[in-house]
């Protein structure tokens, strides 16, 4: 995480994910917008919400100590990773929450396959307490996110997603330019950010869980 002991570029992203298919982005790093200035954006684009991960009880995986300093940062680690003709596989974890009075230890696997073109995504999260869970995906500026029941789906270029969380019972909610807290923002360039859509799923766990979500791609001709 970022450079040296104090980290100083580095942000609270361990295991997030991004995606592009076809030459068109889909989810998305937010980028980071400011440095010296402006600490509530400062701390949001460098945050865990602000990347395509999990967070737990509303609380960074890395504990901010000033704009350019962490005061602890997530050890991730690789603990799988196969890739052959039909599927690729990446499994690997993190110690960011075990710092809780609770410990967490979090867990992702993710398995493309490629045929189906289908991504599913295992949020494991190992503890012995009630926790609230967050999941964000942020989706480029450029796509079309809509929600209807417990699934979302999205048109990025010429790709239309479907994203769903079989099982969890939790239903997505769609935030785009939020000011309070800061959600669905991206910023291209230094000091400047736009609206893009983000969708969040939350809700408690209770002991040891793990969360299933599954994008299927789809290509359209335009």
């Amino acid at each position: 995480m970022g450079y040296l002991s104090i980290a100083a570029h580095g942000h609270a992203d361990a295991l997030a994910l991004t995606l592009s298919a076809g030459g068109h982005e889909i989810l998305i790093d937010p980028g980071t917008y400011a440095y010296h200035t402006q600490k509530k954006w400062r701390d949001y684009f460098r945050g865990t919400s602000a990347h395509n991960t999990v967070r737990v009880d509303g609380v960074d995986q890395s504990v901010i100590g000033g704009n350019f300093m962490w005061l602890k940062h997530a050890q991730a680690r690789c603990e799988q990773w196969e890739s052959d003709a039909t599927r690729d596989v990446f499994t690997g974890s993190h110690d960011g929450y075990e710092r809780l009075p609770d410990p967490v230890t979090y867990r992702r696997s993710i398995e493309f396959d490629k045929q189906a073109q289908v991504i599913r995504i295992s949020d494991t999260l190992a503890c012995k307490a009630t926790h609230q869970v967050e999941i964000f995906w942020h989706f480029a500026e450029t796509c079309q996110v809509q929600g209807r029941d417990n699934e979302i789906s999205a048109r990025c270029g010429n790709r239309d997603v479907v994203m769903i969380m079989p099982g969890s019972g939790w239903s997505p909610v769609i935030l785009s330019g939020q000011e309070e807290p800061p959600m669905g923002w991206i910023s291209r360039h230094f000091d400047q950010k736009c609206h893009s859509p983000s969708v969040v799923w939350s809700g408690q766990i209770s002991g040891n869980t793990t969360l299933n979500t599954e994008i299927r791609l789809t290509r359209h001709e335009s």
